[in-house]
């Protein structure tokens, strides 16, 4: 079946088809305002197959695209997403950039500095910020005092090249630092090595200049799969899963204060418990509502319209650095640690 393509549709690639970049793939070719030029791929057969399977054409070289895409995905191995995505900035087509967004801090300052000079556009996947749960219970949250992430899954064999720090902790960095607003303080971290030669599992405590403290875990050696933030601030917490795009707030009655000089004055225990002293009942809780919908959709979309109306991205190069440099910070101080090297 051919499918009728417009003049005005962006026209997209994707590089690197592997387990994200065949998503990628599928998405853009169900988008009506988006032509799927071609896919690349260093594995030809896989290449082939994603093409077929999704109408459009394979190519062995990237270099082959130049000139006849406005956008590209770059979904490739770590490794090679800085020299992929320079030289199609360099182009002028826009690029979405896989997280992390280089292998190292220097790289990401280098394509910083590469998307200023670029009439193209350069948007990072941090996907969580388009996760329907994060979006909702945004709104919810304005000074965080505590924050507390746990991102845990069973070992895939993909991304062992590198730390689980770049691999899965960079997704809770980015919103963490999304949420606080504020510079960072002080690192603390620790982290082991169980399959790979890279961290498997890292835990780091995050100070901010606002005080504002963030505990997060990550870890890709668990025999189940859990990705879930809680965010503590004046009078009420908000609870989100990822996995299930669920988040809920809770929060402190305004009569509280009242019903606890109220038992500090004589009240009974049993009276107090009974109207939820002791935990049950002692917050109201709110079910946010929220509009679903595929997080890696809504970040494709994102991408396409910063292409077509050269708006910023909502995940900006700026933004991917900061969280490439917070997630090197926390690989060094894990690196350092006397426990971790043995010492």
């Amino acid at each position: 079946m051919t499918v009728r393509r417009l003049p005005t549709d962006v026209r997209v690639a994707v590089i690197g088809v592997g387990h994200l970049g065949s998503q990628h793939s599928r998405v853009y070719r169900e988008m009506e305002d988006v032509d799927l030029v071609g896919v690349v791929d260093v594995d030809e057969a896989r290449g082939q197959e994603t093409a077929e399977k999704n109408e459009t054409s394979f190519f062995r070289d990237y270099r082959e695209l130049f000139g006849e895409v406005d956008a590209v995905s770059v979904v490739t191995p770590t490794e090679s997403h800085y020299p992929i995505a320079r030289e199609f900035l360099e182009m002028g087509v826009s690029v979405l950039v896989e997280k992390p967004m280089t292998m190292s801090v220097e790289e990401a300052k280098s394509l910083v500095e590469v998307a200023k000079g670029s009439q193209g556009a350069l948007q990072v996947g941090h996907i969580e910020r388009f996760n329907p749960a994060v979006q909702a219970a945004k709104r919810y949250i304005d000074a965080p005092r505590y924050i507390e992430s746990i991102r845990i899954c069973p070992y895939s064999f993909r991304s062992t090249d590198i730390s689980v720090v770049l691999d899965l902790m960079i997704h809770d960095i980015d919103i963490i630092l999304n949420l606080s607003k504020s510079p960072l303080k002080k690192v603390e971290a620790v982290g082991v090595g169980v399959i790979s030669e890279a961290e498997d599992m890292a835990n780091a405590r995050l100070v901010f200049e606002n005080g504002c403290v963030a505990n997060v875990t990550a870890s890709r050696v668990s025999s189940k799969t859990l990705r879930q933030i809680r965010v503590f601030q004046k009078d009420c917490y908000i609870s989100l899963d990822y996995v299930e795009r669920s988040a809920t707030v809770w929060r402190r009655p305004l009569s509280l204060s009242a019903c606890m000089e109220e038992g500090g004055n004589g009240r009974k225990e049993k009276e107090l418990r009974e109207m939820g002293m002791n935990g049950n009942g002692l917050f109201s809780c709110e079910r946010v509502a929220m509009v679903d919908g595929e997080p890696l959709r809504k970040e494709l979309e994102a991408f396409v319209e910063v292409v077509k109306s050269k708006t910023p991205p909502v995940v900006s190069a700026q933004d991917g650095l900061k969280a490439m440099e917070v997630a090197e910070t926390i690989v060094e101080r894990i690196r350092d640690n006397s426990w971790n090297n043995g010492k």
